[in-house]
């Protein structure tokens, strides 16, 4: 039977973590928890496994946060899941079989179906549920490389997909003050990955291009359906899309500033 690694990414994730830890025992052998600053029980949590260890790092962005933890696995098989995706029987019995009968593939997605403020959804920018994330692969051939974004990074490398059984129930943002917080951080990094992008970033892009959001996530994505909540996330995806610009431009214009500051 193949051994895996397994990791979560953690800040202030009392709530579910236990419950994730205990599927995750099932089918791991070693278990890294890798928290950027906790304030809660996330790490007395941990202690209660014995295969599990604790680790800290600051945040910069997930995409070095996740290639962080993938060193710190012990074996080249890595099952990761966020601190509020919690895995189901069916799931764990997946990943025990494949364990058994060897791996054939380079990574493998899974099913997960999103609730957010309590509430089954059909979409939130930038996703649609439920998706089929990757949540299994062999580090030594895949990874979160360099040109992956910052965040809704993408695991990069891998040739041949397969499927995991089961499904992962996606907990987030269960309280609108949560959201606005999430806005602000994820966009402070969206515009880092426009900038590196080298996106357009003309003034009009800052205005349509949001309204185009609205449209895609809230219209076409039939985010409608989810009624109150959906017009509220629909919401998001034109705040989420405008944030990005205008951070990104303030950003670009201090940049530019920074040489003439220098020469002084």
């Amino acid at each position: 039977m193949t051994s895996i690694s397994a990791y979560v990414l953690t800040n202030n994730s009392e709530k579910y973590l236990a419950q994730i830890l205990v599927q995750l025992a099932r089918i791991a052998e070693d278990i890294v928890v890798l928290d950027s600053g906790s304030q809660d029980a996330t790490e007395a949590i941990c202690a209660d496994f014995s295969t599990v260890r604790f680790l800290h790092r600051p945040l910069d962005d997930f995409k070095s946060q996740r290639n962080y933890a993938a060193a710190q696995c012990r074996y080249d098989w890595i099952l990761f899941v966020a601190s509020d995706e919690i895995p189901d029987a069916d799931f764990v019995q997946s990943v025990r079989q494949l364990k058994t009968a060897g791996f054939d593939c380079d990574t493998y997605t899974v099913s997960r179906h999103w609730y957010v403020l309590g509430q089954p959804i059909v979409n939130m920018y930038p996703i649609v549920s439920p998706d089929r994330p990757i949540r299994l692969f062999d580090r030594r051939v895949a990874s979160f490389t360099q040109d992956s974004n910052r965040v809704h990074e993408s695991l990069r490398g891998g040739q041949r997909e397969g499927k995991i059984g089961g499904k992962l129930f996606h907990h987030t943002m269960e309280t609108k003050a949560e959201i606005q917080r999430k806005l602000e951080h994820y966009t402070d990094i969206a515009a880092l990955d426009l900038l590196d992008q080298d996106k357009p970033l003309a003034r009009w892009r800052m205005y349509l291009s949001p309204i185009g959001a609205f449209c895609k996530w809230y219209g076409i994505r039939r985010g409608y359906r989810d009624g109150r909540l959906g017009l509220y996330l629909g919401k998001y995806a034109f705040d989420y899309t405008y944030k990005k610009y205008q951070k990104a431009r303030a950003l670009n214009r201090r940049r530019k500033k920074m040489p003439d500051e220098n020469s002084e």
